[in-house]
């Protein structure tokens, strides 16, 4: 199906609300009246979309939503679960737009959310991360219509402002049968070969956004990985890919003028927290769970989970006040901070978090042996 196949066959859905009482309606809403009435407009224009014109503003009003709510002090990590439910209920609008004009479907379907949306926590660059999978059971129809219900969707999400996964994981390439995705996840897990495991990290967030397809069974595989050496020693070595930049005595290398934020120390934290949970078999989602959980569970030092907690709050601190910026200057959101363009404290503040994440890696290092991976 072409851009323009897609666009027009939005234009002639009409407009379904979303289920009285949704649960999923409910609990965004009411957590976002905690805060101010930005997000509120964003939910609103989110309520208003009944074809592809309004689409244009969403990305707008998401980022003058986060500027306030930074402005009002919200915790930042707060905030990213707020982008990220923002766009659980545009997703959820355009699945039910698109079922509207494709006709009922044809079995039980779950839309599901990886990487940065699956962990709750977005920011105003994040691409689109998602997969469908439908019952086994399925009529033969389900092979048509489930494909054009992920391309329009997909679509109308790029159109809003959300890119396209560079690495593919979208619905319109990850549409598959329950059954197949199960046996895709034991792969993963019992033969963690390096691109298997790059798979199953961005499916390590897995969460449902939309549906009636009971998928809990994907995270009791992903989960089962913990009791996995091989998957774990695999999960420590990739999260030891990203060296933050210092230089000698623990100093930020400034022979660049910018640093990668995620690159430098985001990455890195995410996926400590998921190997230190894993480890700990735990089914957290949010890096501050997991790493909550790690230290329950005695994975991960109390100390250790709290200095990376801290450090990924500053990293998103400073990553969010550079993308509003960057929107409000008309330049597209990215991750490259201008270190001169940081206070001293904050360039202090950021020095501390680096080193916290290559501590926690030295460690981790030695107690995966890492070193024997081959």
């Amino acid at each position: 199906m072409t851009s323009d196949s897609i666009s027009d066959s939005l234009r002639q859905i009409q407009t379904p609300r979303l289920p009285a009482g949704s649960a999923a309606q409910m609990n965004v809403e009411a957590d976002l009246r905690l805060h101010a009435a930005g997000p509120m407009r964003a939910v609103d224009e989110v309520r208003r979309i009944d074809d592809l014109a309004p689409l244009d503003g969403y990305q707008r009003e998401m980022v003058t939503a986060v500027g306030r709510l930074l402005a009002d002090g919200v915790d930042v990590l707060r905030i990213a679960q707020t982008i990220a439910r923002v766009n659980d209920l545009l997703t959820m609008r355009l699945l039910l737009l698109a079922e509207t004009g494709l006709g009922r479907p044809p079995c039980s379907y779950a839309w599901l959310a990886l990487g940065s949306q699956g962990r709750g926590e977005q920011v105003l660059s994040s691409d689109q991360d998602s997969a469908l999978t439908f019952d086994d059971r399925a009529p033969a129809p389900a092979s048509e219509y489930f494909p054009r219900l992920a391309g329009l969707v997909v679509n109308a999400l790029a159109r809003a402002g959300l890119p396209l996964c560079d690495g593919g994981y979208m619905a319109t390439s990850w549409c598959h049968p329950i059954s197949e995705f199960r046996g895709l996840f034991r792969g993963w897990v019992h033969q963690p070969e390096p691109q298997a495991l790059l798979k199953a990290e961005v499916f390590l967030d897995v969460r449902p956004v939309h549906g009636d397809l009971p998928v809990e069974v994907l995270d009791r595989i992903l989960v089962s990985g913990g009791s996995s050496g091989q998957f774990l020693v695999q999960m420590a070595r990739e999260a030891l890919t990203f060296t933050p930049p210092l230089g000698l005595f623990g100093r930020l290398r400034t022979s660049d003028p910018t640093i990668d934020l995620k690159q430098a120390g985001i990455a890195a934290i995410v996926l400590l927290a998921r190997l230190y949970a894993l480890a700990a078999g735990a089914t957290a989602h949010t890096t501050l769970a997991r790493l909550e959980a790690a230290a329950a569970g005695g994975t991960l030092s109390r100390a250790g989970a709290g200095n990376l907690a801290e450090a990924y709050r500053l990293l998103t601190a400073l990553r969010l006040r550079h993308q509003v910026d960057q929107v409000g200057a008309g330049r597209a959101p990215d991750n490259l901070v201008r270190l001169d363009s940081l206070t001293a404290e904050d360039r202090g503040l950021l020095r501390d978090s680096m080193r916290v994440v290559r501590d926690v890696q030295q460690v981790t290092a030695m107690r995966f042996a890492t070193h024997t991976v081959t």
